[in-house]
């Protein structure tokens, strides 16, 4: 068991960067391999551990590289990159607004099954930071409509106050493909987002685990508006 979980993960999408050891990107959709989905299978906590960005040389097993959030048996987390005895791992609980992201020991992780997801499996409103996105039921079955809105500078009282907020928003209706949703945002509504153009707004989605992880061109928008990252949903 202990191979075929090495082997999984050392399948996962993307080299790191040798340079910095980043960890702390949102999971790409519009190219490459799926996110994977995993739980924590080492015993009582697994501190996430800080990548080169955060302090140079992690990560390591020293006291130094590990930061104080942690994650416990049985906890979800999406897979990323594999970098020597570490995996890039990210999760968000209920209730929290960002979530974390960082390296975590390979060994305290293990790749789960994907789940079957039906269209309602999709259905309700999904929370990101400075971001919202409202699935609903179309009127032609198998058909799901998306609507999302999200701002850029909104948490930030003085840009409030002079008016700097940058808003975005995108809408359309669309079958999704068991896990995977994507559409771009046309003049007559949503097409093909192979068929979009540059600059048209264009929106992946998947579900993973108990989340709803999204990834767009930067074109769904005003300047920094962006829709990336991941969502849990509030209703």
């Amino acid at each position: 068991m202990t191979i075929l979980v090495l082997a999984a993960l050392a399948l996962l999408a993307g080299p790191a960067h040798a340079e910095e050891n980043e960890c702390r990107r949102s999971p790409s959709l519009a190219s490459g391999a799926p996110p994977t989905f995993g739980r924590i299978t080492a015993p009582g906590r697994t501190a996430f551990v800080k990548d080169g960005l955060a302090r140079a040389g992690c990560p390591d097993p020293s006291p130094a590289c590990r930061e104080r959030a942690y994650l416990v048996t049985a906890d979800p987390v999406i897979l990323g990159e594999r970098l020597g005895a570490y995996v890039c791992a990210r999760y968000r609980g209920a209730g929290e607004d960002t979530g974390w992201t960082g390296w975590v020991p390979a060994k305290s992780v293990a790749v789960a099954p994907a789940a079957a997801i039906s269209p309602a499996d999709w259905l309700g409103t999904w929370t990101g930071p400075e971001a919202r996105i409202r699935v609903t039921q179309a009127d032609k079955p198998g058909m799901l409509a998306f609507a999302g809105d999200a701002t850029w500078g909104a948490g930030d009282p003085e840009r409030v106050r002079r008016g700097g907020v940058h808003i975005g928003a995108f809408a359309g209706t669309v079958a999704p493909q068991g896990a995977a949703a994507s559409f771009a945002v046309g003049e007559n509504g949503a097409l093909p987002v192979e068929t979009g153009d540059a600059a048209d707004c264009k929106v992946w989605m998947r579900r993973v685990g108990p989340w709803l992880v999204v990834d767009d061109n930067l074109a769904c928008g005003g300047l920094n508006v962006s829709f990336r990252g991941l969502y849990r949903r509030q209703s």
